[in-house]
């Protein structure tokens, strides 16, 4: 399975305290991973972190050279342009219209794609961010708590854009702390708590055997 990014004895610290403590692990490319654990177990620091946001103090994150895409709390959306306005001005050169109509047929954005999203409701503003995330085929998209607050239909939609574009070759790393948002999309779920990595559990079945398990782990 190819690699995309590495994840070795990384740990953050923040004045005296570790919020992230020696963690390893890795993502392949088109494998959808959660991340998993109660608020404060580090999930976000850990994304950050792979993004580039929040320094290292000591391990290292190797990968190749890729693209990187993230969703990381509610999207900043400018609130007197248009959805069309903001997949146009973010679109790079080699991204078509019709790459541009194919997402937003998939998130079923057509009925307010024209308005301005200062009109838009929670959800119209998450899937036209998720839309934005995938606008120029990153290899990984991080998505950070993406189903907080959806309705049942934008979380349908959500993830059936996850698995469209996981079966392409892009991978996702979403942080959830309900293991029942993802165990239906995902390959894999790291399961964090108190900035250390505790679980790495694979998909299918595993997942629904060891979900209490899991979850007991937590306590």
């Amino acid at each position: 399975m190819n690699t995309i990014i590495k994840i070795k004895q990384v740990t953050v610290r923040f004045k005296r305290k570790n919020a992230l403590e020696k963690i390893d692990c890795q993502i392949n490319r088109g494998e959808v991973v959660g991340l998993v654990g109660p608020n404060g177990a580090g999930k976000t620091t850990l994304m950050k972190t792979i993004l580039g946001f929040i320094p290292i103090s000591a391990g290292e994150i190797a990968h190749q050279q890729i693209k990187m895409a993230s969703l990381i709390e509610q999207p900043g959306l400018y609130p007197f342009m248009t959805g069309m306005e903001h997949l146009k001005m973010l679109a790079e050169k080699q991204t078509t219209q019709v790459e541009i109509d194919r997402l937003i047929h998939l998130l079923d954005l057509t009925d307010f794609i024209n308005q301005k999203t200062k009109e838009y409701s929670l959800g119209m503003k998450q899937r036209l961010g998720i839309a934005i995330g995938l606008l120029n085929n990153p290899d990984l998209i991080i998505l950070d708590e993406p189903m907080n607050g959806l309705d049942p239909y934008s979380v349908k939609l959500l993830k059936k854009a996850i698995l469209t574009y996981s079966e392409t070759g892009t991978s996702f790393l979403i942080s959830s702390h309900i293991l029942s948002e993802l165990k239906q999309i995902v390959n894999r779920v790291l399961l964090m708590k108190a900035g250390h990595l505790v679980e790495n559990v694979v998909h299918p079945e595993l997942l629904e055997d060891f979900e209490d398990g899991l979850l007991a782990k937590l306590a």
